[in-house]
């Protein structure tokens, strides 16, 4: 090999890095976008695209991250990007989403925009606490290992779906009223800034000799979103609304005797 291309090389290892290591934040921007056509479509009162793209930009908030770990490429300013990508994919979008139906249903004069306000500020204050709470130094490891401080963002934009995915599969009906709507948009806002205890479902300890079952309950999941979606959809958003009171008596449980050991 010529000397100047393997200086070039060597030049290269010690200040530059492969384009593959943008590849998080490439898909992290990839979601920015998403996020920002399904408000484009909610504004055009196309709301299964809306719905659909906003559920498709969780999904990849979740790749990114591990896809950053995985190619050894994670960074601060990919941290920072990825928190503010989240502030607009899950603290802005969903209200405005939610808003755009509202109003095409006839709107609620103040309370509609007051509901977006509010998402917003509930949204900046749950992703602002999170990324705090990075910085400090784990008070109780198995707790907060296991259980989340209020609904991640991601999670409340998905649930603040729930009305419109039960419209989309069975009509209307009491979830699709304008002033229920915003009642449990403004609800879900404030369990993202509560400091409720949810489980980290990524974080579940499963037993060795229940692999098989756990298998065979997220292949049934994964066909039910094939052969009937919105139903799954909203099969599993009403699952995990249920699961809130379980996991907060499961964390009381557990803080108990993790005070009693010590």
């Amino acid at each position: 090999m010529p000397k100047k291309i393997i200086h070039k090389i060597r030049h290269a290892e010690g200040g530059y890095f492969t384009l593959l290591r943008l590849l998080p934040n490439l898909v992290t921007l990839a979601s920015l976008c998403i996020a920002l056509t399904a408000i484009r479509h909610a504004l055009i009162g196309d709301f299964v695209h809306a719905s659909i793209f906003l559920l498709v930009a969780g999904f990849m908030d979740g790749v990114d991250g591990r896809l950053a770990r995985f190619l050894n490429s994670s960074s601060d300013f990919g941290a920072q990007l990825d928190s503010l990508v989240d502030f607009v994919n899950f603290g802005v979008t969903p209200g405005f989403i939610i808003y755009s139906w509202i109003n095409y249903q006839g709107g609620v004069p103040v309370f509609d925009w007051a509901m977006v306000l509010f998402f917003a500020i509930c949204g900046a204050i749950r992703l602002a606490r999170f990324n705090v709470s990075l910085t400090k130094e784990k008070q109780n490891p198995l707790l907060e290992k296991y259980f989340f401080t209020g609904i991640p963002a991601p999670v409340g934009a998905a649930m603040s779906m729930l009305p419109m995915v039960l419209f989309h599969e069975f009509g209307e009906g009491f979830y699709s009223n304008p002033m229920v709507l915003i009642i449990y948009t403004t609800f879900l806002a404030i369990m993202m800034a509560s400091r409720l205890p949810t489980i980290s479902i990524k974080k579940i300890p499963i037993r060795n000799e229940r692999a098989y079952l756990t298998l065979l309950i997220l292949g049934s999941i994964i066909i039910g979103l094939i052969v009937q979606t919105w139903i799954t959809l909203a099969i599993i958003g009403v699952t995990y609304a249920f699961s809130i009171p379980v996991t907060i008596f499961a964390y009381k449980k557990i803080e108990r005797e993790e005070k009693l050991k010590n």
